[in-house]
């Protein structure tokens, strides 16, 4: 297959990308349901991105999906993050002043023409507005790819799910008479926090263009792929269409799952931190490690400074703050209070707190030195604190750099996560402990079978040692307990997963602790297994 034979396959890929965003509405059929099923309950992974790899240091530590550049997409008020090697135009204007970057010689003007033709065919007179950007892979050093990459075109909903503009693009793909439907749903996965979207997967006989002709390519296949996404107001359909040769779709696909993930609405308030009780000094007052003046200092605070309340003790005399990306504390006597503070949970006398999700029917209890929260509405406090538990990164974290972490500890599972347990230390030490609670459709499985399902998968874990148990939990409720090594990061994994009373669900209580602590924390950690109760959804 040459780079001319690529080169003019794509005027057809990009007719029928266009043929597939076009914004009619189609109504479908009734009995065509594209609706994907609950994804079920894996042999689940965790991963501990937050300290470096063994052997690895900071001039080393990286790969092709850090540091990924974002750009600017004003006109629809988009945020697209690039793999490295990449270049983006969202108009023709765009494209062209990116003529210095492509080097200086022939290819790069061949290369140009084919992008500035590819642009002008998704930029049909009167549907300008569509058009948000074209992505595509470029090397000064090596031949331009021709076919991989991908564009965007952002459609009004009118009022349309996801459910029907889904049917509508099946429906003009199947009608197009040349391209092979693979498969179409609509579903949690692909985006951060469960949240939906609609896919089509579809395969094309490459073709070469003679005039009016194509005539059929042997053996060469593009997949396309496209992945609809609906903004925070419901009034757009953003539509990423992707095209790859079959023979490296494979190699690809990591690429475009992670452009999918990270594509960011600039202007969603689900972005934005969570707002929180404060409180502020009217004296210069040192930090304790604890609420008593017995305890530590961890540092100093001077009058007129602001800190995020966290917690009150149980005698209610002593505030938790978030002091410096760690957890502190300070005597309420000598500080004024924000009037939201009432809604700051109070410890029991051990110093626990407790955190109810009502919607997941559960409490749960954690520990002094740990804080829990759920990483889809994280606070300003959770942001720091989770920043400075990290000893790879440097600087703060936002709420889309908080959930991109969260996928990668999850194994891109964060679409089942609904709390994170970190426990806070000091910089200079080298763990960074966290828990994942993951909670998944039942789908009828009892934890036996799950247990048994697990075993057999088991040998994928390094290997994981898989157990149905007694005895971690009150009145000998079951549980199942995988544990397996993380060599990577030096740490040890632990799961504990549990089928609440009205068996709908599965809970899963994943531990990510430094090999070194396990042992002494090991405790703690059933501890935290045996205090969690189950309460009416």
């Amino acid at each position: 297959m040459t780079a001319n034979c690529r080169s003019s396959f794509r005027a057809i890929v990009t007719v029928a990308a266009l043929l597939l965003t076009a914004c009619n509405a189609i109504i479908p059929e009734s009995d065509r349901p594209v609706s994907a099923t609950a994804r079920a309950a894996p042999l689940l992974s965790i991963h501990n991105p937050l300290v470096f790899p063994v052997g690895d240091t900071p001039s080393n530590t990286g790969g092709p999906f850090y540091g990924w550049p974002a750009v600017e997409v004003e006109s629809h008020g988009l945020r697209v993050f690039l793999p490295h090697r990449w270049l983006f135009a969202s108009s023709l204007e765009a494209l062209l002043a990116l003529r210095p970057q492509l080097g200086d010689n022939e290819m790069a003007d061949a290369f140009l023409a084919e992008r500035q033709s590819y642009l002008d065919l998704l930029t049909p007179a009167g549907q300008e507005r569509l058009f948000a950007g074209t992505g595509f892979p470029f090397d000064p050093d090596a031949q331009p790819v021709g076919t991989n990459g991908f564009h965007l075109l952002a459609v009004p909903s009118e009022g349309r799910t996801l459910e029907t503009y889904a049917q509508h693009l099946t429906e003009q793909l199947e009608a197009s008479g040349f391209a092979s439907l693979a498969r179409g749903e609509v579903g949690p996965g692909l985006r951060p926090w469960g949240e939906q979207t609609a896919t089509i997967r579809y395969s094309v006989d490459a073709a070469q263009a003679y005039g009016e002709r194509a005539v059929t390519v042997p053996d060469a296949v593009v997949d396309g792929w496209m992945v609809v996404l609906l903004s925070p107001d419901n009034g757009t359909f953003l539509t990423v269409a992707f095209d790859s040769w079959g023979d490296s779709s494979e190699w690809w696909e990591l690429l475009h799952l992670e452009i999918v993930r990270r594509i960011q609405w600039a202007a969603d308030p689900a972005y934005q931190p969570r707002t929180g009780p404060t409180v502020t000094l009217n004296f210069n007052m040192n930090v304790r490690a604890g609420p008593g003046t017995d305890h530590p200092i961890v540092g100093k605070a001077s009058v007129n400074e602001q800190f995020p309340v966290i917690s009150s003790n149980a005698a209610s005399d002593w505030w938790q703050i978030e002091y410096n990306g760690q957890l502190g504390w300070l005597h309420r006597a000598y500080v004024t209070a924000s009037a939201d503070t009432d809604t700051a949970p109070q410890t029991d006398e051990t110093g626990w707190l407790t955190a109810n999700d009502n919607e997941g029917g559960f409490s749960l209890s954690y520990p002094p030195g740990w804080r829990y929260f759920d990483p889809a509405r994280p606070t300003q406090a959770d942001l720091a604190l989770f920043a400075a538990a990290s000893r790879i990164g440097s600087g703060d974290v936002d709420v889309p750099g908080l959930a991109q972490t969260v996928s990668e500890m999850s194994y891109r599972r964060d679409d089942a996560v609904i709390g994170l347990g970190l426990q806070s230390g000091p910089p200079e030490s080298e763990a960074s402990n966290f828990m994942l609670v993951f909670s998944f459709p039942s789908n009828g499985l009892s934890l036996e079978s799950y247990a048994e399902e697990a075993a057999g998968h088991a040998y994928s874990l390094s290997p994981a040692t898989v157990a149905l148990a007694q005895g971690l939990r009150p009145a000998n409720e079951e549980a199942v307990s995988v544990r397996y090594h993380e060599h990577g990061t030096n740490s040890e994994v632990w799961q504990i997963w549990l089928l609440p009373p009205d068996g709908e669900t599965l809970l899963a209580l994943a531990f990510s602790v430094h090999s070194d602590q396990f042992e002494a924390l090991e405790p703690l950690l059933r501890e935290i297994v045996e205090r969690l109760t189950w309460i009416e959804r």
